[in-house]
């Protein structure tokens, strides 16, 4: 016996050719099994068993066996078909399904008799199809190439031919006692309006709606600082080792020029690296107030209740803006709940939770504590009265009776 070589017949479909040599002689002729050698296919090694009835030789019948020998092995779709001498295909063993371990198929078509007249020098030449069938979780691992628009979004980031708008970002400016300015050197920073009107809208005002290019001058930022600002602006993402090391410029040139979700990024990496002490949690706070950093706020505030009897009489709140009451209250009250809280109020809430339900909503997530539950509350309102107008509108009208 001897494997022929394994070709591709068609998309999709594989050959193998299995010779039975000296047939007539071997055990499948008498009515016992014969096996053919291993081969390899899709991966997996495979052995072709032959099995003949007892009985007249003229009507018995022939049955095929494909054995996956690996484990757990492809599921395939598969057939024989037996050619003669001149190519013909004589006996054709029609497809079926596989179920990954044992792979049988019989047909009454196949007659020992009709074999006889398929041999070729006395050997059965038996070509095996097999087709891969992809099961659910094959199809779950096959790659499927992400969508390319962010990757051609950021090749426009700085794209000097397709730009209409330029930054000089830098040169700070100053007025000396003869009020003569001094300019130091600026970075130029190639933007689209298009890109801008939708995903910075306060950097697509300064640029004006009017058509043609323009050059916009901005001096309160850091060239470097404005670079991971717009880059975000076209689909960037700058890691955390960026925002950390960065996080109150970037924090602060978001805030004004709202870019908003990096903003809450460089929040987020500012109070996960930033111990709240005695001596900085005031700083932290009225900066937290100036910049609408809510989950800075929170931070303090737990610091706050945490450590109320030691900071009772050492530290000033004269300066406190009247809306942290609030904040304060909201932290007390999860002290006392020990991590408990209502799912539907919202004054108990952690600020990650009161951002998250606003995103999943499409809502504004930029703000203080008090503007996050107004938002929700008032969304909630809007989603009670839709409720009620469908089941006004969608109620049965009543029937008429006939008389």
């Amino acid at each position: 016996m001897e494997i022929g070589a394994q070709w591709t017949n068609f998309a999709g479909w594989t050959t193998t050719e299995v010779r039975f040599h000296g047939f007539m002689d071997l055990s499948a002729g008498i009515g016992g099994e014969v096996e053919s050698p291993e081969f390899s296919c899709f991966g997996d090694q495979w052995t072709l068993k032959l099995q003949a009835t007892t009985g007249d030789v003229r009507s018995n019948h022939i049955a095929a066996e494909l054995e996956n020998l690996s484990y757990p092995g492809a599921e395939i779709e598969f057939g024989y078909s037996i050619r003669d001498e001149w190519g013909r295909e004589m006996i054709h063993l029609g497809e079926d399904e596989g179920y990954n371990a044992w792979f049988r198929i019989e047909d009454d078509t196949a007659k020992l008799s009709k074999l006889m007249n398929s041999l070729v020098d006395g050997s059965l030449i038996i070509e095996v199809r097999m087709k891969l069938l992809l099961s659910t979780d094959e199809s779950a691992n096959l790659f499927i190439p992400t969508n390319p628009f962010n990757k051609y979004m950021l090749e426009l980031f700085g794209d000097e031919e397709t730009a209409d708008v330029v930054f000089e970002v830098g040169g700070q400016q100053g007025t000396n006692v003869q009020k003569k300015k001094a300019k130091t050197s600026t970075t130029s920073f190639h933007a689209h309006r298009l890109i801008l009107q939708k995903c910075a809208p306060t950097l697509y005002e300064m640029c004006g709606s009017e058509g043609g290019d323009v050059t916009t001058s901005i001096t309160d930022v850091k060239p470097k600082t404005f670079n991971h600002m717009l880059s975000y602006v076209y689909g960037g993402k700058a890691s955390k080792e960026v925002l950390m090391d960065n996080a109150k410029d970037i924090i602060n040139a978001c805030d004004k020029y709202g870019v908003v979700n990096l903003k809450l990024e460089a929040e987020t990496c500012y109070v996960e690296s930033t111990e709240i002490t005695m001596d900085n949690m005031m700083d932290n706070l009225l900066y937290a107030d100036s910049k609408n950093l809510a989950l800075l706020k929170e931070a303090v505030m737990d610091y706050i209740v945490e450590n109320k009897g030691d900071i009772i009489g050492k530290v000033s709140f004269d300066n406190v803006p009247g809306g942290c009451i609030t904040d304060v209250l909201a932290a007390v009250a999860r002290g006392e709940e020990s991590g408990k809280s209502d799912s539907k109020d919202y004054n108990k809430m952690r600020v990650a939770t009161l951002r998250k339900m606003l995103d999943e909503r499409g809502l504004e997530v930029d703000g203080s504590r008090e503007t996050m539950i107004a938002l929700l509350k008032d969304n909630e309102n809007n989603d009670d009265s839709d409720s009620s107008d469908e089941l006004f509108w969608n109620r049965p009208k009543p029937r008429r009776r006939r008389a």
